[in-house]
């Protein structure tokens, strides 16, 4: 297999972070400074910083950098003032994620593990804790996968197969997940002094930037609230699963508008009948963590031994 879905030359530093889609030369994406447009013309869908047509997306972040992706092929970007790392975060995040759009892809705002060779992904609301699960899994001896955007590639998915690829080699955490889960800081996200997240490598890391996923857990904690056992996992499947992923694909008003509803609802529809999707609800307190940290170690170990 592949071990990414496309190639991609850039003028710019990205760092490690999708090192292994870089090329010198030849690439199926290219990426250069250059000139981008106010406006699209034909939009089919727009927001508050976006537009989009039948081949291209503009992107304006406010006081930021500009993007324009054309045709999934090319990513043009006007910094407007700002640093390189600040326009490599957008580019690797919204940018990215219209990219894999307009080439067919499914990207989840997920994070992964892998054990044995198989993927399992974690995935849920901003703040739900999936990289500080990520990187608590890779102490406990899972080598960590990717952080932020998992690739699924709809035309890969066969029978109970669904093959999937790395988004972002690097973490990027807050200082509080660094301080819980002893991870190293390889600096900040951003130049700005008051945002406190940094980029960071876990303890084990898994090289390969492509798998087979066999997993998704959505996270949550709502068992405290609810006066429950904290630590609880469900399987969900069918339309009770689609409802719960959702809310998981990244940049949602994005893939609407890019790939389509129907095609996205298909796309997920038979990731869900491939693979085993549950929810793990347990507490966000921090003394709880190694608790559920260790219990969602033991359920990858014990559900890779049942399936080996």
């Amino acid at each position: 297999m592949i071990d990414t879905p496309f190639t991609v030359s850039a003028d710019l530093d990205l760092g490690t972070r999708v090192g292994s889609y870089l090329r010198s030369g030849d690439a199926d994406v290219s990426i250069a400074e250059g000139q981008v447009p106010q406006a699209l013309d034909n939009v089919t869908d727009r927001g508050v910083a976006f537009e989009v047509n039948a081949e291209e997306f503009l992107l304006h972040v406010p006081n930021g950098a500009s993007f324009h992706v054309i045709g999934g092929k090319h990513i043009r970007y006007a910094r407007n003032g700002v640093s390189d790392r600040d326009v490599a975060l957008f580019l690797l995040g919204s940018a990215w994620g219209a990219l894999c759009y307009q080439r067919g892809l499914l990207p989840l705002h997920a994070s992964a593990v892998m054990h044995k060779g198989k993927v399992h992904a974690f995935t849920g609301q901003s703040g739900a804790g999936k990289s500080t699960l990520a990187a608590g899994l890779s102490q406990r001896g899972l080598d960590f996968f990717t952080d932020d955007v998992l690739i699924i590639d709809p035309a890969r998915i066969e029978g109970s197969t669904a093959s999937c690829f790395a988004g972002q080699k690097d973490m990027k955490l807050w200082e509080d997940a660094l301080a819980l889960t002893g991870v190293e800081s390889h600096g900040p996200v951003r130049d700005e002094p008051d945002f406190k997240k940094h980029f960071a490598m876990p303890a084990t890391t898994e090289e390969k930037g492509s798998g087979d996923l066999v997993s998704l857990t959505i996270l949550k904690n709502e068992n405290v609230r609810r006066d429950r056992d904290p630590i609880q996992i469900e399987r969900v499947r069918g339309a009770q699963a689609l409802k719960q992923l959702r809310e998981s694909v990244y940049r949602m008003r994005y893939a609407n508008a890019i790939m389509g509803r129907q095609a996205l609802y298909t796309a997920l529809a038979r990731l869900i009948a491939a693979v085993h999707v549950q929810t793990f609800d347990r507490s966000m307190l921090k003394p709880q963590f190694d608790n559920s940290a260790t219990a969602m170690r033991d359920w990858i170990q014990n559900f890779d031994q049942a399936d080996g």
